[in-house]
């Protein structure tokens, strides 16, 4: 799971200034270094790193939704310490409704 032959996708409805705003919470403060459009973990484990992609926006009646392709690739991890990550890394995007 999770390896560079095995990456996880999302789409995610946000910016890529936000995307990055939200980053150091998802990766549990873990530090990283931002190069063009991926960003790489610099230490710390697992060791991960990420690939993003501007989409165009999808349209929601008169309001400009934005897309945000996101691939992660961890790299060298055990089963349960990737899942850790990714429960994680997802929890720091997750918003509330209503």
């Amino acid at each position: 799971m999770g390896n560079d032959s095995d990456p996880f996708f999302w789409e995610m409805a946000l910016t890529r200034g936000d995307f990055l705003r939200l980053l150091p919470v998802a990766v549990g403060q873990a530090p990283f270094c931002v190069q063009g459009e991926e960003i790489v973990s610099d230490g710390g484990s697992p060791a991960w790193r990420i690939r993003l992609e501007e989409r165009p926006a999808r349209a929601f009646g008169p309001v400009a939704i934005p897309v945000l392709a996101v691939t992660l690739f961890i790299e060298g991890a055990q089963e349960d310490a990737a899942q850790s990550f990714v429960a994680r890394f997802l929890l720091g995007y997750q918003r509330a409704g209503g």
